[in-house]
């Protein structure tokens, strides 16, 4: 026996939890065709039955009025699956059971599974789960994403997938003036609930206006003006009123409230957390922390790693001399993949440490404390905050999560400036050059700086184009803030493992193949680097960076292998220099001012070839090749006044 199931459900009711609880690291990750919207794809076995679990995208409603709704709506359509999970949170039922309601309307087996009980009952919540299934009509089971099992609910999905859909029973549905319209559609090609196709038309909806034969229309318009008339409203508020109105009754009989006086913890949090005076500084501090924690914490088994590199090198020229076939695989392989994948340590523990911050609920609270700033010096609202904080971990879905702002010209403006955001491609660049020329005690405040340089230079570039450019107000920011939750390990885990793993398929792909091009541009003609094509390419471009501190050749090519993916710099710098420990090398040729002028410019040119094609796809070709001519110019001016004033300073 096979089944399809789909998770559907508000944003942060833990269904991606639930996910991973259901599929553990047996998952697939791409995006929906035609779509940047993530798809999440995972597979289990339970009692004899084959399970396929698809995660549906986050939505509040199913309006077809963003690319997330209009996922759901084309699955639930098209696919049609054998049954959907709707997550629901316990203590925010009556906006939930809003979107429950929709999925039902659809005529498909639905199961609702009631989350995040325990915290509920905490603030003084009490739902009767067997009077609201017995009213509701379909099975409500209780569960708790974070606790692994749930055995319960996949029995549930077992015996309910054979069951019969229920259909909310809506008054207007049952008008005497619909009866010939039902006859219509039950005529049709049409292979979904007559019930949902006029709801859809009550609605307004375009997508099933043009599903519709003109015969349907025109007895649709008919009925519409009756009911009009009849309700004295117009025909989409018919349809959300009755939804509203049943889910009233069903609370009314099954859901006890706290006192509205009730102070929660989250409350109490968030009298710090979102304070006009605190909450910034107290959001600096968790930055801080967490790059701190992310250079520190991972700088024993980045050395460890380090070792391990060199000494495979230096082995490979101890057993094979000094052939080309010893210089392609310790140069080229070792010292140019090697070199980017001994900061693993640190990618995993940034991705970590950003899922934390992610899953217990503080990254609405940033987006919340930055909208100020955000609209004050940037003139956008603080929705844009949130592809900028993804950014950290890498720009590509940072600047597809700008598809959730609503504006065109906040969409536009985010796209372009979440590439100045240290994506973890970045990383090993910095812990490389800080590691190797900079004092313990200043490493962490080195690093914490260039990532909030990133920050103030995207805020300032979002009001120049605002102001010169893009023109227009800045949208009012409205957000749920979800309670603080202390994030499940597995969960945790699970988030870094499957980040992680991205960031070493690179390193296999992406990376081998830039550091091979690297090896034999460097080797050829004749086998002397600096007569080599790369070294005389890079001789070529040098002086441009002559003003900036870093006029050497090499740097020049780190650079322009930059282009395609940044952690391509340090394969370039391991494979030019031919050695395993690239730190050492450097510790020769830059001073600490240098490398922090250099760190400015990797921080702020172009974005990677990557990051342009979704730029691309989710701004226009325009502003995709606006993005890298305009943000090499900033890094340029950029290093040349941290340079330039470093240097009339005496540092």
């Amino acid at each position: 026996m096979s089944l399809m199931i789909a998770l559907a459900g508000n944003p942060n009711v833990g269904k991606s939890t639930l996910f991973n609880s259901l599929t553990g690291l047996n998952q697939h990750v791409g995006n929906w065709p035609g779509k940047t919207v993530e798809k999440k794809e995972g597979y289990l076995h339970f009692r004899g039955c084959d399970i396929e679990v698809i995660d549906l995208p986050g939505t509040y409603s199913l309006a077809a009025g963003s690319p997330e709704e209009e996922v759901v709506i084309d699955y639930l359509l098209e696919e049609s699956p054998d049954l959907v999970i709707n997550v629901v949170d316990a203590s925010n039922l009556e906006r939930n059971l809003y979107l429950a309601l929709q999925i039902m309307e659809f005529g498909l087996n639905t199961i609702i599974a009631v989350n995040l009980n325990r915290e509920a009952e905490r603030r003084g919540y009490s739902l009767d789960y067997g009077k609201l299934e017995e009213l509701l009509g379909v099975p409500v089971v209780r569960i708790e994403a974070t606790e692994g099992e749930q055995d319960e609910l996949l029995e549930g999905v077992i015996e309910w997938s054979k069951g019969e859909p229920r259909i909310p029973g809506y008054e207007f549905l049952r008008h005497e003036s619909l009866n010939r319209l039902y006859e219509l559609i039950r005529g049709s090609e049409l292979k979904v609930p007559p019930q949902w196709i006029i709801i859809k038309l009550l609605e307004g909806d375009e997508r099933v206006v043009s599903m519709v034969g003109e015969e349907i229309h025109d007895e649709f318009r008919r009925i519409r003006r009756i009911l009009e008339d009849e309700y004295s409203v117009k025909a989409d508020v018919i349809v959300s009123d009755a939804r509203y109105g049943l889910i009233e009754a069903l609370l009314e009989s099954t859901l006890r409230k706290p006192p509205v006086d009730r102070v929660t913890g989250s409350e109490i949090i968030d009298r710090i957390a979102l304070n006009r005076y605190l909450g910034l500084p107290v959001l600096l501090g968790v930055m801080w922390l967490i790059f701190q924690l992310t250079f520190t914490a991972g700088a024993p088994l980045t050395d460890l790693l380090d070792s391990a590199f060199s000494y495979l090198a230096d082995a490979v020229h101890g057993v094979m001399g000094d052939s080309i076939l010893a210089s392609l695989l310790s140069d080229g392989v070792i010292g140019g993949v090697g070199s980017v994948l001994v900061f693993i340590p640190n990618i995993f523990i940034l991705f970590f440490l950003l899922s934390f911050l992610e899953d217990s609920g503080y990254l609405a609270r940033a987006a919340f404390v930055m909208d100020r700033v955000m609209n004050t010096l940037g003139g956008l609202s603080g929705r844009s905050f949130i592809p900028m904080v993804l950014g950290f971990g890498c720009c590509v879905p940072g600047v597809m999560a700008t598809r959730t702002i609503d504006s065109e010209r906040e969409r536009i403006i985010t796209a372009l400036i979440v590439p100045f955001m240290s994506c973890s491609a970045r990383l090993p660049v910095y812990v490389l050059f800080t590691a190797a020329l900079f004092p313990v005690i200043y490493q962490g405040w080195v690093i914490f700086s260039l990532y909030i340089l990133g920050i103030v230079v995207a805020i300032l570039t979002a009001r120049l184009l605002g102001d010169r450019i893009l023109e227009g107000e800045g949208s009012l920011f409205l957000m749920e803030l979800p309670p603080y939750r202390l994030p499940r390990l597995k969960a945790l885990l699970i988030h870094t493992y499957m980040r992680g793993v991205q960031f070493i398929k690179r390193a296999g792909t992406i990376i081998l193949a830039g550091s091979l091009v690297i090896w034999f541009l460097s080797n050829f003609p004749g086998g002397n680097v600096s007569s080599s094509i790369l070294g005389i390419t890079g001789s070529m471009i040098a002086p441009i960076f002559q003003p900036l501190g870093f006029g050497d050749w090499q740097s020049a090519v780190a650079i322009i292998f930059g282009f395609a993916a940044k952690e391509l710099v340090i394969s370039t710098f391991g494979t030019v220099y031919g050695t395993g420990d690239v730190a050492a090398t450097i510790q020769g040729i830059f001073t600490p001012l240098e490398a922090f002028s250099f760190m400015v410019f990797i921080l702020l040119y172009t974005p990677c070839l990557a990051t342009l094609a979704v730029i691309k796809q989710e701004a226009g070709t325009k502003w995709a090749l606006f993005s890298p001519a305009y943000s090499l110019l900033v890094a340029w001016i950029a290093s040349f006044l941290v340079y330039t004033a470093g240097t009339l300073t005496g540092l």
